[in-house]
């Protein structure tokens, strides 16, 4: 199952070899829960949030204090936010695993430069 450790190492892994992530917060911490922020620029961030107790994990791509964009995996089922329709639930049978933090900001990646983001 993946951890509050495995979340904190794939974000300092991040931090060093994604081109476009400049800085790394600790937004929340507990025994059982993490919330990170990974940051693009001003006002565009990725926040992650894991919950090891609900195996909840959430990845949302932030601008302007909304989401834009996220993948989720809530109940053992992963579902996407699609960009420009945040608000819509999809399923993603494929999911992220085994890198979620990853595979996420790669789909980050893909918007930010087809949708000129920064």
């Amino acid at each position: 199952m993946y951890s509050t450790a495995d979340l904190r190492l794939e974000a300092q892994e991040a931090l060093g070899r994604v081109w476009f992530v400049q800085s790394l917060e600790e937004i929340e911490r507990t025994d059982l829960t993490l919330s990170l922020r990974l940051h693009i620029r001003p006002a565009l961030f990725v926040q992650a949030f894991l919950g090891e107790w609900s195996g909840s994990l959430y990845f949302a791509l932030i601008e302007g204090g909304r989401r834009i964009f996220g993948i989720d995996l809530e109940g053992g089922e992963w579902h996407l936010h699609p960009y420009g329709t945040p608000d819509k639930h999809e399923p993603l049978p494929e999911g992220l695993e085994p890198r979620p933090l990853l595979k996420f900001l790669a789909r980050v990646e893909d918007l930010l430069l087809e949708y000129e983001l920064l």
